[in-house]
């Protein structure tokens, strides 16, 4: 709208954060946020009192990989906005378009260390893929326009610095700038489509890996699969969209993976690569041939070297190289994959049952939960052994979705995730899936969680530890240093602030424990005592992490913490 009518900044930027999608915003309101908490409270906008702004930023993120939408998040000056700044890299690491509202002192102070002065530039420059300040309060929308789009184009993270003098202006002459953002559908040329068609019909044994790249393009990916007679395996982040109505699925490689996936990759003499940007160098092939499609340029082969790569979405590449392929009658390399891959699940499950002398092992518990979750239950889970266990034991079925910090490796992000997934997803189940030392990092969101009335889902692994570090420790030949955590009984924590809880410590309970954690209608605490002892075992054991472990042994012996190896030993081998 132009005209003669003045407007305030602040209503302006609202307004066109209203009109880019934006449906919650997740901060801490404080001084220089004021006005622009008035305006949203105003708006259509939902505004969610965080107790700690990471966790907004978590929650945000969340949403925002969900649903695809635009999702804020706005601090007060100096250290309100500066709280944000992890959850932002995951943000922007997850390719997720949140904007962040980051109020600022007023213009005539800035560059004198007035207090709480930060210069929010310098600092979210490298975890952003827009960062500027309004400078005038003509700016206003056209920047706050250019943050949206940016944000939304180009997948990632926004950041609007907004001095306090600036939101509080008026603007005569508003200039009518409107966001716009399209799909363009992205494809190689032809040459290009023939060039890969022709290293995948002259090929020997074929192998496909997808990442979360493929999302959308599940019908494309398995015709490609059956007419190359190929195995797929994916990326932890691309689960979601291949593991489900897949008969040619054979799991994850990496760390958390299995053998069959493991094996194929390093086995085929041809690997088609689509939407993925796995990082381990060691996963690839040496001497295969490697054939990479990617939505982003810088992708392409920045992991290992690649024979061709090219530049387009998943779906639209394939659907035009598919007539290009010829049909392979010799599905032997594919049938051996996946027959490797039925045994190493059969083997997974028989791991997944209730430890000796009554413990629960944290396989067990995945299990359960697993089990008894509603057939679209969105998952979260904290970094670590709990992350490990939803990407190996939680089965997806094109319903359900599952986040972790896979790309940035951040504790405490499971629960202010699962709070994010629920505000955009009212009706469904969300199900957290906790670190002892993760919730602890961020425990006062647990009370956003009730103010909120969020009917979120949370089971705590509690092994008393850091697992997972002292998992690499381990692997070092070290024993373990600074892991160990002293818990207060998280189900009686969670009814002092208002939750329902419960704390499990014996097999024989789990089971009733968690049909009945799942089925109280609010926000539910499920305490389990998980085994401390149960190592994550990658697909196969190097070198260094084999005698690592040997080492490790041979100290606790030493140490008089024999009793220690030997139960680890039963727990993880025997």
């Amino acid at each position: 709208m132009s005209g003669g009518m003045s407007r305030q900044v602040a209503d302006i930027i609202v307004e066109t954060l209203q009109s880019a999608g934006v449906e919650h915003c997740y901060g801490v309101v404080g001084d220089t946020l004021n006005l622009i908490a008035r305006s949203l409270e105003r708006s259509k906008i939902e505004w969610v009192s965080v107790r700690h702004e990471e966790a907004g930023a978590f929650a945000a993120q969340a949403e925002a990989q969900l649903t695809g939408h635009l999702t804020a998040v706005a601090g007060s000056c100096g250290p309100g906005s500066l709280h944000f700044i992890n959850g932002i890299f995951e943000a922007n690491r997850n390719r997720a378009p949140v904007i962040l509202i980051a109020s600022q002192i007023i213009r005539d102070e800035l560059g004198f260390d007035f207090i709480q002065e930060v210069d929010f530039k310098q600092i979210y420059q490298s975890c952003s893929v827009f960062c500027d300040m309004i400078h005038t309060p003509e700016q206003a929308r056209r920047k706050t326009v250019i943050a949206c789009q940016t944000a939304l184009s180009k997948r990632g993270v926004a950041v609007l610095i907004v001095p306090a003098d600036v939101s509080a202006s008026t603007v005569a002459d508003d200039i009518p700038y409107a966001v716009h953002v399209s799909q363009p559908i992205v494809r190689p040329s032809e040459s290009d489509l023939d060039e890969i068609a022709g290293i995948l019909n002259s090929s020997g044994n074929l192998a496909i890996y997808g990442g979360a790249g493929c999302q959308g393009a599940h019908q494309e990916i398995l015709a490609v699969a059956e007419r190359l007679k190929a195995p797929i395996a994916h990326t932890s982040r691309g689960k979601d969209f291949l593991e489900f109505d897949n008969p040619y699925n054979i799991g994850m490689t990496g760390m958390l993976g299995n053998e069959a996936a493991y094996h194929a990759l390093l086995d085929c003499d041809t690997l088609l690569l689509l939407g993925a940007d796995f990082a381990w160098r060691q996963f690839y092939p040496d001497r295969a041939r490697i054939v990479q499609v990617d939505i982003d340029p810088t992708h392409i082969g920045r992991r290992h070297p690649v024979t061709k790569g090219v530049v387009g979405d998943v779906k639209a590449t394939l659907e035009a190289l598919l007539p290009k392929l010829v049909e392979r009658t010799d599905a032997s390399f594919r049938d051996q994959y996946l027959r490797r891959y039925a045994k190493a699940r059969q083997s997974e499950k028989t791991k997944a049952v209730a430890g000796r002398d009554g413990c629960i092992p944290g396989t067990y518990l995945t299990e359960a939960i697993n089990r008894h979750a509603a057939k679209d239950a969105v998952f979260s889970a904290d970094d670590g052994t709990p992350a490990a266990w939803l990407v190996r034991y939680i089965e997806t079925n094109g319903q359900r979705r599952t986040f972790a910090s896979l790309l940035h490796g951040t504790m405490a992000g499971g629960m202010p995730s699962a709070i994010g997934l629920q505000k955009s997803q009212p009706g469904r189940q969300v199900i957290c899936l906790a670190g002892d030392g993760g919730l602890s990092m961020l425990f006062g969101d647990l009370m956003t969680v009730v103010q909120e009335q969020l009917p979120i889902k949370i089971a705590v692994y509690d092994n008393g530890k850091l697992g997972f570090v002292e998992i690499e420790q381990k692997a070092e030949g070290m024993l373990d240093t600074f892991t160990r955590l002293k818990n207060p009984n998280f189900g009686d924590v969670a009814r002092a602030l208002g939750l329902w809880g419960q704390t499990v410590s014996k097999a024989d309970d789990l089971e009733a424990g968690v049909k009945g954690w799942l089925a109280q209608p609010g926000p539910a605490l499920l305490h389990v005592h998980v085994s401390p002892l149960q190592l994550v075992m990658p697909p196969f054991m190097a070198a260094a992490p084999a005698v690592g472990m040997a080492l490790y042994s041979a100290r606790a012996v030493l140490h008089g913490r024999g009793g220690d190896v030997w139960e680890m030993v039963r727990e993880n081998f025997l």
